[in-house]
């Protein structure tokens, strides 16, 4: 149990790091760009932030493998069967939106006015790769509650 414990806390560091990165470019935060922009650096913001998702999704790589060990060794409980399930379904997700995120930084830092203008359908490449997104961001939040429900019952 406590690997799993282990395991868990990695994924919500790693999680907590990327919350930045979503808080930097789509909450409150994103003033900063409007700062950034201003000073000439924008360009600059994004490509770090790629960078950083970059590095994220590599820790996901290292944790996958031993997280799916510990599911595939099996587990006494039914409900530490499910958690370490959950969790890996969970951590999939997770790299899945960091990945659709990173689409959107790496496209912003090539030409952030192409990338925002409304191309066939009315519809921009960047509204396009943000619906994708947010989708990827809906199933990241189904297993997330998921697992909040089972450590809360375990």
């Amino acid at each position: 149990m406590s690997r799993l414990i282990d395991l868990s806390c990695r994924v919500a560091d790693v999680h907590h790091r990327y919350d930045e990165i979503h808080g930097f470019m789509f909450g409150v935060a994103s003033f900063r760009l409007v700062v950034d922009a201003l000073r000439g650096r924008r360009r600059r913001s994004y490509l770090e932030c790629a960078e950083t998702l970059r590095a994220l999704r590599a820790e996901c790589t290292d944790i996958e493998p031993t997280l799916a060990e510990l599911a595939a060794d099996g587990a006494a409980k039914t409900t530490e069967r499910e958690i370490q399930k959950t969790l890996l379904s969970y951590l999939h997700a997770l790299d899945q939106s960091m990945a659709n995120l990173l689409v959107i930084f790496e496209r912003l830092a090539q030409d952030e006015n192409a990338y925002r203008e409304s191309g066939t359908g009315g519809r921009s490449g960047f509204t396009s790769d943000k619906l994708r997104y947010d989708q990827s961001l809906s199933e990241l939040e189904r297993f997330g509650t998921r697992l909040n429900r089972l450590f809360a019952n375990y």
